[in-house]
């Protein structure tokens, strides 16, 4: 009981209610920084390669989690919650839950094992990249159906998604190689104050979109570093 406490006093002082939303704030942009970093060791033109072999373990790596949450939700839900919750709803969100990927900690894996620059390491960095986008849309599809009954959310969560990635990958990569020539980075292989200053607003406007339409922060910066 003292224990208890003891534990709970120490939280509420160290890290009290009104600090959450700063802490995850700046293990947000911490996260973010990483992320682009790792995705600057990774070279596209593999992911191209190997298309076919990430989307297949991309897909086994989904299906499998999927139906592992979903097998988890039945029986609990049948033991512990109230037959007044939905259990569509239920087993969906266990199946989700269990079935979205860790990205940052796979990141992690690959970067301090030195498989980032790898075949393997670049493949299972896209088949990870493509079981959190998927499950992210499921999530928000979750979420719509308890909220408002109808997949509407989700829909929009995925138009939004395909359009963002597609204004990423033209328009902004264009504007961007334009500037980069203008000011002399590509010539000189050293970016100016100018492009720096201009990739890391790049890098936290993606985020910042990408987190408002529903889709994790992560998301926009991996479509960042796929502009290479």
């Amino acid at each position: 009981m003292t224990e208890g406490y003891f534990l709970t006093g120490f939280t509420a002082h160290i890290f009290p209610t009104a600090s959450f939303p700063l802490l995850t704030l700046t293990a947000t942009i911490g996260l973010i920084i990483f992320l682009f970093l790792v995705g600057l060791e990774v070279d596209v033109r593999i992911i191209k390669r190997n298309m076919k072999s990430s989307a297949a373990i991309s897909v086994a790596g989904l299906i499998v989690p999927l139906g592992m949450g979903a097998a988890v939700g039945v029986g609990v839900y049948r033991q512990f919650v109230q037959p007044s919750v939905n259990f569509g709803y239920f087993v969906l969100f266990s199946a989700v839950a269990v079935g979205i990927t860790a990205f940052p900690v796979l990141c992690r894996i690959l970067t301090e094992t030195k498989l980032l620059d790898t075949t393997v390491g670049v493949v299972t960095l896209s088949a990870g990249v493509g079981n959190d986008v998927v499950g992210w849309i499921l999530l928000a599809l979750t979420v719509a159906l308890v909220n408002a009954g109808n997949g509407l959310d989700a829909l929009y969560v995925l138009l939004t998604s395909v359009g963002f990635v597609i204004f990423m990958m033209y328009p902004v990569r264009w504007a961007y190689k334009w500037l980069a020539r203008w000011t002399g980075s590509l010539e000189t292989g050293q970016p100016s104050h100018t492009m720096m200053t201009l990739t890391l607003l790049i890098i936290f406007v993606a985020a910042f979109f990408t987190d408002v339409i529903g889709v994790h922060a992560i998301f926009g910066v991996f479509v960042i570093f796929l502009r290479k």
